[in-house]
């Protein structure tokens, strides 16, 4: 996905990844039981992002990471991403921007379910 600023020339790549941590790549390890197990969902989620910037073809634009477990979580590259694009944008056309993204995670999280 490129992403252009307000003089419309491309500035960024932003590539987008929806996980499911019950998937059996994010279990290769095994983890002790966690009162909080949002620390090895971020570990996780990071480990997602980092090999998408190792394994991204050559570009002369930075490359951003989006990654988000089907739950709505979001590692920290993405959280700094999202705070990049609210500093950007008008509040009306950031929460308009977040709505789609919402409704994918729920959509995804029923088909899951339903698996």
């Amino acid at each position: 996905m490129l992403v252009s600023q307000a003089a419309g020339l491309v500035s960024a790549e932003y590539d987008l990844a929806v996980v499911s941590v019950a998937y059996k790549d994010s279990r290769t390890t095994s983890f002790p039981e966690q009162d909080n197990p949002s620390p090895l969902v971020n570990k996780y989620l990071d480990s997602v992002a980092d090999h998408k910037v190792r394994h991204c073809p050559s570009s002369n634009l930075p490359v951003h990471p989006v990654v988000f477990s089907l739950g709505g979580m979001m590692n920290g590259s993405t959280t700094k991403v999202f705070a990049s694009w609210k500093w950007l944008m008008t509040r009306d056309i950031y929460n308009l921007m977040l709505k789609r993204p919402s409704l994918c995670l729920l959509q995804a999280r029923v088909r899951s379910s339903e698996l």
